[in-house]
């Protein structure tokens, strides 16, 4: 079990590694590429902001993945601090979902310019997957909550 506790671990700290690169190579040099493109400063910037506010979503979301895996590695999985963990991982994916719609004045104006209207999409398709991902911890935040009020019961029966 630590075994793949460790290789999740692994892989999220991966992971924020090449979100970091991202940070500092990719975004700025991004941000300079689409104003000269577009010439459009604005929706430029406003790229900008979105894809960094998701990189802070996502660091903290990454932070609480791997307070989860510590708690299953300690086999506290039905603890109320699990419950909170789930609902600060939540809130992480909804703030990175809703900073990522920041994103979207950017593709409008590409799609407008190239007149490829499948580049909305592509870009309101970047935005959902963060929706979907808190939508899918907000049932299992609920499934956890139920599970452990089940647990706290039936340890008070017997």
């Amino acid at each position: 079990m630590k075994l793949r506790s460790w290789f999740l671990q692994f892989c999220l700290a991966v992971a924020c590694v090449l979100a970091v690169i991202f940070c500092l190579i990719v975004f700025p040099r991004m941000t300079g590429k689409l104003m000269d493109i577009y010439r459009h400063p604005v929706a430029s910037w406003l790229f900008a902001a979105g894809w960094y506010g998701a990189a802070l979503g996502f660091f903290v979301g990454a932070y609480q993945a791997s307070r989860l895996l510590v708690a299953a590695n300690r086999h506290q999985a039905f603890t109320p601090r699990v419950v909170q963990l789930l609902r600060r991982f939540k809130w992480a994916m909804a703030g990175a979902a809703a900073s990522l719609c920041l994103i979207l004045p950017q593709f409008f104006v590409a799609a407008d310019q190239e007149d490829a209207p499948g580049l909305f999409v592509i870009g309101c398709g970047i935005v959902a997957v963060p929706f979907v991902v808190a939508v899918f911890l907000a049932v299992l935040q609920r499934l956890w909550q139920t599970a452990l009020t089940y647990k706290e019961e039936n340890d008070l029966t017997v």
